[in-house]
């Protein structure tokens, strides 16, 4: 049987500067995630230095001095297993193309955005990042089952 992803042990970090829209994002999800916010880039740089378990970004473009995908741009160097999600007014192709190949963009999100639309593309974000640290896991006790079994036939060859 498979268990359902425990989503509130992979905390999300929403950061924009409208102090409304992080209001609205705790009131909607608190219950869903465990969430941390930031007001700009560089607090959200602070939030996950503080907090390296965090699963899942989701940071607004335009902001003062960080923008979004610069932060994401930062994320993808500091921690390359987050999912990334970037919210934004403005449709830029440019910025979405820059968002995509720089910042390792899981997902792209108009504002304003659909409650049920941000919610399911968390879950989806966050069931990848509990794929891929699943997949991880696996493999890395592949790996030592190996390397314990070639110990075990070399003893063995040497027994003979």
């Amino acid at each position: 049987m498979v268990e359902p992803v425990p989503y509130k042990n992979y905390p999300v970090l929403f950061v924009d500067d409208e102090e409304m829209a992080v209001i609205t994002f705790q009131r909607l999800f608190k219950n869903d995630f465990t969430i941390y916010t930031a007001s700009n880039g560089e607090e959200a740089l602070e939030v996950l230095k503080a907090h390296p378990d965090i699963a899942l970004v989701a940071t607004d473009q335009r902001m003062p001095r960080v923008s979004g995908i610069e932060l994401l741009i930062h994320v993808v160097e500091t921690h390359p297993r987050m999912i990334n999600l970037l919210l934004t007014a403005y449709s830029d192709l440019a910025l979405v193309v820059r968002a995509v190949n720089e910042g390792n963009l899981y997902r792209y999100i108009a504002k304003p955005y659909e409650e049920t639309f941000l919610k399911r593309s968390i879950i989806q974000g966050l069931n990848r990042y509990h794929l891929l640290r699943e997949w991880e896991i696996f493999f890395t006790d592949h790996a030592e089952l190996r390397a314990k079994e070639k110990t075990l036939a070399n003893h063995k060859k040497n027994l003979n």
